[in-house]
């Protein structure tokens, strides 16, 4: 005799094309929501060791090396708290984890606008690194909020939309600094996370979690987290793009100055770093959803790596400003692409349920950037910047490789034929 089966214990189903207006309008929402949350974290950065000397500190390498301190301790907070928040937005939510980020995340301002000596930027910046982390919480949500067919262009907006704030944001903060001074720029962007995170709340639809059993007490138990290969792969490559990432930027103004023959390459830094954020905003929301289609994700993989691999070649034999600029764009353009490209591998390897949890794994391994990176910029500088160039050339040809071995091909998603339960 056939069991009745309750709603609430059938698997949750992904996403339709019928449902496509709904989810279409909440990747945007949340993508917008994110290029705010990212520009307003990024109006202070540029002025960050200017306000730590008006803060106390005695002298420029004093200002610098509590900024350092700062980004240090966040990055430690980050690594500390991710994984953990990424489980209870499993069982909890991924929405209300996001609002959690964002709302959360604006106790870093207030911290940072009522300072008063240079080693409060690291208490505002552990803040950011504990409270925030609304990337991963977003990535997170719009996982399970499109159709995995989807999965590489509605991630791709959201990335598009990081990489635009933090494009503007800096602009924006210059801006805001000489109209309200350095506290009042940093109290003016607050408002950005708490604008989006009210954005999301009334526009983006809550995601499905575990029911509580028979309407109340615990909620069922989720199901293991299952860490395969295809993931551990997934969150290796994220942490090495994002330390490769970390290293060029920090090695970038150095090597600028050393080809200019002068100590003023703010200029030329500055325009590279511009003319970056501009070039992987188009890579995200252009190029990366063409290149990474279902079914070529592995040959997607190798020759972005093949690419990269090449501009490194072209950063250390780059012998004036220009050619250094034009090799550095299309590592940006590589570099930007790898990630919701990884992201889009994480997502598919683990099952929509812990989704949360792989994100927050990967965003405390992709925490070891902040640490990997600078180092890897500092002994290279120490030593020969060439030839770490040289050596991410050779790092990027090996990844590449490894991929095109390593990786699976997403699996298509299930027809809703066969999602249906089946009596017996």
């Amino acid at each position: 005799m056939p069991v009745a089966t309750r709603p609430e214990d059938l698997p949750a189903a992904a996403p339709t094309a019928a449902a496509a207006p709904d989810y279409r309008i909440a990747v945007f929402v949340i993508g917008a929501a994110v290029s705010m949350t990212s520009m307003s974290f990024n109006v202070w950065y540029p002025f960050m060791p200017l306000y730590a000397l008006d803060l106390g500190a005695t002298s420029d390498a004093d200002a610098v090396f509590w900024v350092g301190v700062a980004i240090t301790v966040q990055g430690v907070a980050r690594l500390l708290s991710s994984a953990v928040w990424g489980f209870f937005s499993d069982r909890y939510g991924r929405k209300l984890m996001l609002l959690r980020a964002m709302y959360l995340g604006s106790i870093t301002f207030g911290i940072a606008a009522l300072a008063s000596e240079p080693w409060h930027l690291s208490l505002a910046l552990f803040c950011q690194g504990f409270f925030s982390g609304f990337v991963p919480a977003s990535v997170a949500l719009v996982s399970v909020t499109v159709p995995d067919s989807r999965l590489a262009s509605s991630l791709s907006m959201v990335t598009g939309g990081q990489y635009l704030g933090t494009t503007l944001g800096p602009a924006l903060g210059a801006g805001l600094a000489l109209v309200f001074g350095y506290r009042g720029a940093i109290a003016v962007a607050a408002a950005g996370p708490l604008l989006s995170a009210t954005l999301v709340l009334l526009k983006v639809p809550r995601d499905r979690v575990a029911p509580r059993r028979d309407g109340e007490g615990p909620r069922a138990a989720l199901e293991p987290f299952k860490a395969t290969r295809q993931f551990v792969v997934s969150v290796a490559l994220l942490l090495a793009v994002y330390s490769i990432l970390e290293l060029v930027r920090l090695a970038t103004p150095i090597a600028l100055k050393a080809l200019k023959g002068s100590e003023d390459a703010a200029g030329e830094a500055g325009l590279t770093f511009s003319l970056a954020g501009l070039v992987s905003a188009v890579s995200v929301l252009a190029l990366t959803p063409l290149v990474f289609r279902r079914g070529r994700v592995r040959a997607g993989l190798a020759g972005a790596c093949a690419l990269g691999g090449a501009a490194f070649l072209a950063l250390a034999a780059a012998d004036r400003v220009p050619l250094y600029i034009a090799a550095y764009l299309v590592i940006a353009l590589v570099i930007s692409a790898l990630v919701p490209a990884s992201n889009t591998l994480i997502a598919s390897s683990v099952t929509r349920s812990r989704r949360g949890t792989g994100f927050g794994i990967a965003a405390s391994v992709q925490a070891l950037s902040f640490g990997v990176g600078p180092l890897g910029a500092a002994f290279f500088a120490a030593v020969s910047l060439d030839l770490g160039f040289l050596v991410l050339a050779g790092l990027f040809f090996a990844l590449g490789v490894v991929l095109f071995a390593a990786v699976r091909e997403p699996a298509e998603p299930p027809t809703a034929a066969a999602r249906a339960p089946t009596a017996h």
